[in-house]
């Protein structure tokens, strides 16, 4: 996970702002307890402002808000979706975690942050769409983790990273399109999803540990030449893996990224042929009629 330590001091100061929305102003909020509406003037939702407030069902935001802090909506039950301002650059931590009601989520084009675990355990999601302009350069560590029915998932055009366990456990998650500008895919980020097939982008560098482990809906994967590092087990446990393809000698493969049901087609003579004699794997020479190995 990366910390971004200016950001912080950032928000630390901001959290002083006339502008910020507090815990103690949200129970001062008359009205219906199950509609919230923020006024206008806010531009900064404060950590923890509505921490665990179930009988919230519905949440106006200011149309300039600008950062939703940790926890802010963490446990609510929003049905539906929360519209997002088009001036909205940043959610924190965990903001709205475990949401079970929340059924949609569109993020503007203004985002640049996605915080570490924002949507975690939101069991009911169905859909994560990005403005295709968006700012976003990174989905980090377990922002959808456990979002068990997300189905749809348009990712921006320009994130570079995605981050450890950001979808782990999003079983109904059958097809992603990944962006050309997709560098890093961190450690067990697709881990037990439903991914039916993989397009992974030319320009992608690294592929973390366990990063589609137990996908099990997997049959065919070809590997860009762009990649230079494999982690262990990042195919391990695809029970219907069927072949992996890698055209090229990567910098570094960790151990068993594939299961031994698993064929690697790679070419004769390669690292990759070396590396399948070590793991006893069975290959497909690139170019030949014939499996060895068998």
């Amino acid at each position: 996970m990366r910390v971004y330590k200016d950001e912080e001091m950032r928000w630390s100061m901001l959290r002083y702002d006339s502008r910020t929305f507090t815990a103690q102003q949200a129970k001062m909020l008359k009205g219906d307890v199950t509609r919230k509406e923020i006024p206008e003037k806010y531009i900064y939702i404060d950590d923890g402002c509505f921490r665990a407030d179930g009988r919230m069902r519905e949440v106006i935001l200011p149309p300039n808000c600008k950062i939703i802090g940790r926890e802010a909506f963490f446990q609510c039950q929003i049905r539906k979706e929360v519209v997002l301002p088009k001036t909205m650059k940043e959610i924190k931590r965990r903001a709205f975690s475990e949401n079970h009601s929340l059924r949609a989520v569109h993020f503007p084009a203004s985002l640049k942050t996605l915080g570490p675990k924002a949507y975690r355990d939101c069991t009911n999601l169905l859909r994560a769409v990005f403005a295709k302009d968006s700012e976003c350069r990174e989905i980090q560590e377990g922002a959808f983790d456990s979002c068990s029915k997300l189905k749809r998932l348009v990712l921006p055009d320009h994130v570079e990273v995605i981050g450890s366990k950001a979808f782990f456990r999003c079983k109904e998650l059958k097809k992603v399109i990944f962006p050309d500008t997709l560098k890093v895919i961190e450690a067990e980020a697709f881990r037990f999803t439903g991914l039916e097939e993989l397009n992974l982008p030319e320009g992608l560098v690294e592929l973390g540990d366990s990063a589609f482990f137990k996908c099990n809906n997997l049959k065919h994967v070809v590997i860009p030449e762009s990649v230079d590092v494999i982690e262990r087990w990042v195919f391990h446990g695809c029970n219907r893996l069927e072949t992996v393809e890698i055209r090229h000698d990567p910098e570094y493969v960790g151990p068993w990224i594939v299961n031994k049901s698993c064929t690697i087609r790679c070419y004769k003579g390669s690292k990759m042929d070396a590396y399948c004699d070590e793991y006893e794997l069975k290959r497909e020479y690139i170019g030949a009629e014939s499996v060895v190995n068998e």
